[in-house]
């Protein structure tokens, strides 16, 4: 933010200070861009400028930086299709043209080398919080996996979520996303015609939906929702029910339904689908406010690298760091949440009210957070 100077110019309110700059990562890999190309890029507008001018230099450079997973990579960073004029033409440049990859394999890299270190903490508004290792996330991101390969479950099919903003969440995105299906979800505060408007047009054969969760200080009960959601969503397959309250405080779920806790405890070596760099990942939705809401595709590979620019260079972070952003799974930002878990960084999710308790007992508890959080609160912009 910048204020007027008395030279009528624009000043800056707030410069980091020049140790903090070069302790970034930004800095970091400004550094490793001059080393590999032999040029000069002394501050962050030389840098924004070769990012622009030198496109295909620049995303390669976030993909070594980073070293992404991928069984194939890209034969250059920016292709074109044989109709397009211009590398840069839109419609028609191809993004790493040839790489195979999997966004989910990518998100649980740590889990090969910190496996016993915290990945993502659950908070509820009274009830425990969950804590799950790197080790863990990925045991439980396999196992559902493996139920959506056993219901026949293939890339490129649709499976659709009303959940709160809670660890198996996570789970079931990244589960999906391993099968190479695409992932869609909603916050639990919308009604069959709202989900309809959305998910009946991408016609989902799995539903995932939780039982209940505390908001405001009372236990709603989901279990009621349910036959709604079917009756608007004739190809659903298979409803699967995050079951984490008590049976006795939420309605009976429907026969044939499976228990997230069932599927998520079994001992499966994960898999993760190698796929196009522009394979589809997840459908986010526009507002709907000209009409029914529009999908909006991102694909595997586009996330990763833009996650990994805005994220891990941008917000700069990283192992070391704790995040949390105060969202619900509608916004985009929560994808950005769980992408968080790209760069190594613990996450914290919370799907309970934010004011609850007030300003001094709302939201995920100091003993989550400690010291060093990066906090969010954010309905759509970081």
């Amino acid at each position: 933010m910048n204020t007027s100077s008395n030279d009528g110019l624009r000043a800056p309110l707030w410069t980091p200070s020049e140790d903090s700059i070069r302790g970034s990562r930004m800095f970091d890999f400004a550094r490793w861009a001059e080393r590999r190309h032999g040029i000069g890029l002394p501050d962050y507008p030389s840098l924004h400028a070769w990012s622009v001018e030198q496109m295909n230099e620049f995303w390669q450079g976030v993909w070594d930086y980073f070293d992404v997973v991928a069984s194939r990579p890209g034969e250059r960073a920016l292709g074109t299709s044989e109709s397009s004029v211009a590398d840069t033409g839109m419609p028609g440049a191809q993004w790493f043209p040839g790489a195979r990859l999997n966004y989910a394999e990518n998100s649980l890299r740590a889990a090969h080398t910190r496996p016993d270190d915290v990945a993502i903490i659950g908070e509820h508004e009274s009830s425990a919080p969950s804590t799950w290792t790197w080790g863990e996330l990925e045991a439980r991101v396999a196992s559902v996996a493996q139920q959506l390969r056993d219901l026949g479950i293939v890339a490129g099919d649709r499976v659709a979520a009303v959940l709160p903003n809670i660890p198996e969440t996570a789970v079931a995105m990244l589960a999906t996303a391993s099968v190479g299906a695409v992932w869609s979800v909603v916050n639990t505060d919308f009604g069959p015609s709202g989900v309809a408007d959305r998910f009946a047009q991408i016609e989902p054969r799995v539903l995932f939906v939780v039982d209940g969760y505390e908001f405001g200080g009372s236990l709603r009960d989901m279990t009621g929702s349910y036959s709604g959601l079917l009756e608007v969503l004739p190809t659903v397959e298979q409803l699967i029910v995050v079951d984490q309250q008590p049976r006795d405080k939420v309605g009976a779920l429907p026969e044939g339904s499976m228990h997230f806790s069932a599927i998520s405890g079994r001992d499966v070596t994960p898999r993760y689908e190698q796929l196009p760099f522009d394979h589809p990942l997840w459908i986010l939705y526009s507002s709907g406010t000209t009409g029914k809401p529009k999908g909006i595709v991102h694909s595997h590979g586009g996330v990763v690298v833009e996650f990994l620019k805005a994220l891990g260079l941008h917000a700069g972070l990283g192992p070391e760091d704790i995040a949390y952003y105060a969202v619900a799974t509608t916004w985009m930002v929560w994808n950005m949440l769980v992408g968080i878990l790209l760069t190594g960084s613990r996450i914290i999710t919370y799907d309970g009210s934010p004011v609850y308790g007030g300003p001094e007992k709302s939201g995920p508890s100091q003993m989550s957070m400690g010291s060093g959080v990066r906090v969010g609160v954010s309905r759509g912009v970081l």
